[in-house]
């Protein structure tokens, strides 16, 4: 059985900026307050800023894929059902 990524990496660098859709502008930027310091550290968001218009901002830097939608709607429906099962159980047997 093949195993499926879940979240994927990819670089928001060659990516259109969504101020002036420029394609390949974007660059990495420091942070430049305690808030972005705190938002840099989690590993989903990075900060950027466009080369063209100036535009700075955040930039998630994991996709979907629809391989991985599969993977997760697959997973609510098995929680789903074994919360039904649960529910059930404990409803049989505490009265």
């Amino acid at each position: 059985m093949a195993v499926s990524k879940i979240l994927i990496s990819k670089n928001p660098i060659f990516d259109k900026c969504p101020k002036c859709k420029e394609w390949d502008s974007l660059h990495r930027s420091r942070a430049r307050s305690l808030g972005e310091n705190i938002i840099k550290m989690i590993p989903l968001w990075n900060i950027f800023r466009c080369k063209a218009c100036g535009w700075r901002g955040y930039r998630f830097t994991f996709t979907f894929t629809t391989e991985s939608l599969k993977v997760i709607s697959l997973y609510i429906v098995l929680i789903f059902i074994a919360a039904s099962i649960v529910r059930f159980a404990l409803s049989y047997f505490i009265k």
